[in-house]
């Protein structure tokens, strides 16, 4: 089921959202779910944070090595 969402949004902004939907060829509905759903999946502040928090952990109990190009890391 469809229901309608009304935003207020400085007239550039409308312009740019419009713009980049042209530019992808969506409606503008479509090109708002594309960037709902493409934000959904980047990580969170407190995950990244989480992550640093365990990576410097895991760097000062000797948990790392280094490597000497990225290559050393496919191996």
């Amino acid at each position: 089921m469809r229901s309608i969402l009304s935003v207020s949004l400085p007239a550039w902004t409308k312009k740019e959202i419009e713009d980049r939907a042209q530019k992808t060829n969506l409606s503008v509905s479509a090109y708002i779910i594309r960037v709902v759903e493409f934000e959904k999946s980047l990580i969170s502040e407190d995950e990244l944070l989480k992550m640093a928090k365990k990576a410097e952990k895991d760097y000062r109990n000797g948990k790392t090595k280094k490597l000497k190009s990225l290559m050393d890391l496919c191996k």
